[in-house]
């Protein structure tokens, strides 16, 4: 079956059937109470077609000159919004802001943004004046902060924080943690303590590169140019793709619309940046649109060297350094009324000089240094319709992902097998294409659509191929179709439902064909019991088929051994279950779930000493993880103010998880999350600090005789972001990571060994003052 699907590389991708103009909706009655926040299913597509559906959904009603909407799209809206920020987010870099007539009313007009800021939505003005007037209060809305099992950091945070990697971009999200230390390459991503091998990583929609080798992080970003990324925590949507058995990170990257100013047709962004601890960035951008809309184009460049970083107690911590080279050039062309063609090019290099295991400083009997080399390019080619009539609207995007991982033995002895000098590694070649379609059932939308994936792993220089019949190669493919939508009904209730049903097929490296296929059904229910509060329980049951091993293994092993499949492996399944409360009455806000995951059939690399020794991949056993995230905020005009806790505890066949289950998870304490923001906009000032804090834990993994303990820590963050010009011409930003030089190791990063009796992971970095320039003309 895997080899016939090999073969068709093409699909159909969907966008929406939208309307092409929106129009004057009747007024609700004056005094009405705005409509509480609610729970909303979205897709992305023409501007006046989603803003039509999201009128329908939340009771307002959106006026617009049908000139405004023309040629204009929004990316949607997906979880609990009150009206403003549903509206913000909708409206998020269209050109366009929503206006309210008056008072209460529920009523909206369209006007072109008055500033380029990416979510600026207008409010129900507070204080005396005309409604509607030029002068209407801007409310900046930061962040989807609350919304189900989705965490997603806007381009705003990132402009007003300046992440500069991972770590910094998704450690302040509830649920979230990054270990690895200060090092990129070797940070590694934990949804709810589930190591993001276990998610469906997406880069506008393109799948990204699966287990390259367990000692280093699979998902490296420049913040820059990200758009949006939301993470998707247990269960996740049928559209996102095969496999996500714990959830999702799915990333989306600016375009020319993003980045052009009121008014402009060209223009052009420079950056740059210094911090103390330690390293600098530069780059830039150039990025237009044709005078009617039909053509838009950005191009983008830039290059982070950083050095050695220092840790809390002031040790350098050795071989961190790394420079990276990344980049972005996309564009679209709308040859036709309903039809647009566009192409994209993503690419981010990373190289430094670093222990074989990157994450590790060192390693007993295999420490040797060597330079080591990570390149990832991502292109995409799509075809949208905005559906006319009786015709479905259809996105297909064809498209094609290639990491590789090289590495060069600087020492004077064999390190893995491989002699001095000898240069070696992985990688990963994947080929797609993605087709989304909606069509209207009544006014029900209906997404539906089909996913394709061919993937070829390989080691780069085998030295063991033919050993144990070794090929040092496994190809792969998948294809999945898939069917989603969102039914309003009796008035509070809104049942979220999808489902997919993927075909598997795996080639190893011994010879040996496997096959997998099964439903993923999931399901979301909601009920707005008064205004402010909702509750909300979600289901969802996910396979993932039998696919290649870690690349690293495909030329490597314990000893002489190479890793072979058991004969009968099964395919994972996991089963996500959730239960959850949602209040916003615009000023205070609680969001409380608590969740169960269970993944069966669990795969493993086992190795067993013997004797008789042997090296195999099998499906080890059960994985289960109970948890719960509380979460609350106060907003009060330029001030908001937020706090959440969450935990989890993953066990694999009853015991907990430690540092050592790569590949799936660790332990992590009870971790506490604090956020306040503060805006002053007579002085165009926003500044911000950032707690988070760890409780210590024990726990006792298997093989483990007595309880181990990681140690808590508490790490400050402040920000100061500034628009000198009063507009987003110019952006300066300052801040300080770590303000108190905190020593500490996160309890995400490798940490202390009991064999060796010694920490092997790397500490956090110590504190770093950073500042950095934007300059868009």
């Amino acid at each position: 079956m895997h080899s016939s699907l090999r073969s068709g590389r093409s699909a159909l991708l969907l966008a929406l059937a939208l309307l092409p103009h929106a129009h004057a909706q009747p007024s609700a009655a004056p005094g009405n109470p705005a409509p509480a926040p609610r729970r909303c299913n979205i897709p992305a597509g023409a501007l006046a077609e989603v803003l039509q559906r999201y009128s329908a959904a939340s009771g307002i009603r959106v006026a617009a000159d049908p000139s405004l909407t023309e040629a204009r799209r929004s990316d949607g809206l997906v979880g609990h919004y009150a009206v403003n920020e549903g509206l913000a987010v909708l409206l998020a870099g269209t050109g366009v802001q929503a206006v309210p007539r008056e008072q209460g009313s529920g009523q909206f007009e369209l006007r072109p943004a008055a500033a380029p800021t990416t979510l600026v939505a207008a409010a129900e003005t507070q204080g005396p004046g005309p409604a509607g007037a030029a002068d209407s209060q801007a409310v900046l809305i930061s962040a989807q902060a609350f919304s189900d099992s989705t965490v997603t950091v806007n381009s705003q945070q990132i402009a007003e924080q300046a992440p500069r990697d991972t770590r910094e971009t998704l450690q302040n999200e509830t649920g979230v943690a990054v270990g690895g230390g200060g090092n990129a390459i070797a940070q590694k991503v934990y949804v709810r303590e589930i190591e993001d091998t276990m998610l469906n990583i997406t880069l506008d929609g393109v799948p990204q590169g699966g287990n390259v080798f367990h000692h280093q992080g699979r998902v490296l970003i420049d913040p820059v140019m990200m758009k949006r990324i939301e993470v998707d925590k247990g269960g996740t949507l049928a559209s996102v793709g095969p496999g996500g058995l714990a959830g999702s990170v799915r990333m989306t990257t600016k375009d020319a619309r993003d980045l052009l100013l009121p008014g402009q047709r060209f223009g052009a962004l420079a950056l740059g940046g210094a911090e103390s601890n330690d390293g600098w960035e530069a780059g830039g951008a150039a990025y237009g649109m044709s005078a009617d809309g039909a053509l838009d184009f950005v191009a983008y460049l830039k290059r982070r060297d950083t050095g050695d970083y220092t840790a809390g107690n002031g040790e350098v911590q050795s071989n961190t350094a790394a420079e990276q080279l990344s980049g972005l050039a996309k564009g679209s062309w709308r040859l036709a009324p309903l039809h647009q063609l566009s192409l994209s090019w993503l690419g981010l290099q990373d190289e430094g000089v670093r222990y074989p295991r990157p994450h590790m400083v060192g390693f007993p009997g295999s420490n040797t240094l060597m330079p080591q080399k990570l390149d990832q390019s991502t292109w995409s080619a799509g075809w949208r319709y905005d559906g006319e009539g009786q015709l479905p609207a259809a996105e297909l995007v064809l498209f094609s992902d290639d990491v590789k991982n090289e590495r060069t033995n600087g020492g004077s002895a064999p390190v893995f097998g491989k002699p001095p000098g000898y240069t070696f590694g992985e990688r990963l070649e994947t080929l797609g294409a993605n087709l989304l379609l909606q069509s209207m059932i009544g006014s029900t939308p209906l997404r539906y659509g089909l996913n394709y994936q061919d993937r070829e792993a390989s080691a780069i220089n085998p030295t063991r191929t033919g050993v144990q019949g070794n090929t040092s190669q496994e190809t792969a493919d998948v294809i999945g179709l898939f069917a989603e939508t969102s039914i309003p009904f009796g008035g509070i209730w809104t049942l979220d439902a999808g489902a997919r049903y993927d075909w598997y097929g795996y080639d190893d490296n011994h010879g040996q064909s496997y096959s997998s296929n099964g439903l993923s059904p999931n399901a979301n229910l909601a009920v707005k019991l008064a205004p402010p509060l909702s509750l909300w329980a979600g289901v969802s049951s996910t396979l993932r088929g039998v696919g290649p091993k870690e690349i690293f293994m495909l030329d490597n092993g314990p000893g002489p051994y190479i890793y072979r499949n058991a004969p009968n492996l099964e395919p994972e399944r996991a089963n996500n279950y959730e239960l959850g409360l949602l209040y916003d009455d615009g000023t205070w806000s609680f969001k409380g779930s608590v969740f169960q995951m269970v993944i069966d059939d669990y795969l493993a690399l086992v190795f067993n000493a013997g004797p008789p020794a042997s090296a195999i991949r099998d499906n080890v056993g059960k994985v289960r993880s109970n948890g719960f995230e509380v979460g609350g905020g106060w907003r009060n005009g330029p001030l908001r103010v937020d706090l959440s806790v969450a935990d989890a505890r993953p066990k694999l066949n009853g015991h907990d998880l430690g540092d050592g289950d790569f590949s799936l998870g660790t332990t992590i304490g009870v971790t506490w999350l604090t956020a306040v923001r503060y805006e002053i906009p007579e002085w165009n000032l926003v500044m911000g600090w950032n707690g988070r804090f760890v409780q210590d834990v024990e726990y006792t993994p298997a093989g483990a005789t007595t309880p181990q303990r990681k140690a808590g820590y508490g790490v400050n963050d402040i920000y100061l972001n500034w628009l000198p010009m009063g507009r987003d011409t110019v952006r300066v930003g300052f801040g300080v990571r770590n303000l108190f030089n905190h020593f500490y190791y996160d309890q995400a990063s490798y940490g202390f060994s009991s064999d060796r009796g010694m920490f092997l992971g790397y500490p956090d970095p110590g504190r770093n003052v950073w500042v950095n320039v934007a300059w868009r003309f």
